[in-house]
């Protein structure tokens, strides 16, 4: 995809910082944040099985934004927007109780000890989506890695005011039936690593 694509669809599908505040909590039927998109192959299915809903999108990496774009376009989805940067810089700017879903999938395990602190979940990243998480809203994080899901459940264990949904080890690893194999889901199949699934729920 060419930069005069991005360039020329930015202003229809970015998210702008100014326009965050300006977002009806009741313009769609439900709102849902997909934090580490990809490619957007699983954005763009949820949008278009889903035309009532808003879609909201955030990664900071440039190739996987213009494929996203491409597929806006081409498709010619509506409820889709997309924030192409950290999404530190705007989770505080949403509508507290915004979120009715949030979806963080295979998001990078940072493994080594010494790169702890760049991995996304961390205690006041989760004090930041509990503000913009609806009351009853969910949470769903997925890895195929040992270290994330090791360190998922350690940092939500502690926590009071998000309650994990299970129904014994196996329900951990039933992925849900909306969401697609996406690139990093097949990635994973193909080396033989289980995909683990964590569902919690705001209190």
């Amino acid at each position: 995809m060419s930069l005069k694509l991005l360039e020329d669809s930015s202003n229809k599908f970015f998210l702008k910082e100014d326009q965050i505040c300006k977002l009806s909590v009741h313009e769609y039927n439900k709102n849902i944040l997909e934090i580490g998109f990809g490619n957007g192959d699983n954005l763009v299915n949820m949008s278009l099985n889903k035309p009532s809903d808003l879609f909201i999108g955030c990664d900071a990496y440039y190739k996987g934004c213009a494929k996203l774009l491409k597929q806006i376009e081409n498709k010619n989805i509506k409820n889709i927007k997309i924030w192409p940067d950290d999404i530190h810089l705007i989770i505080k700017k949403f509508e507290k109780n915004f979120f009715d879903l949030i979806l963080i999938l295979q998001p990078d395990p940072w493994p080594k000890k010494k790169h702890k602190k760049r991995r996304l979940i961390q205690q006041k990243f989760l004090d930041d989506l509990n503000q913009v998480l609806k009351h009853e809203g969910i949470l769903i994080i997925s890895t195929d890695h040992n270290v994330m899901k090791s360190w998922v459940l350690e940092h939500l264990h502690v926590r009071n005011d998000f309650l994990w949904i299970k129904d014994g080890y196996s329900y951990t690893n039933v992925k849900p039936k909306w969401i697609i194999n996406t690139k990093y889901f097949n990635k994973a199949f193909e080396n033989n690593k289980v995909v683990n699934w964590f569902f919690f729920k705001k209190k």
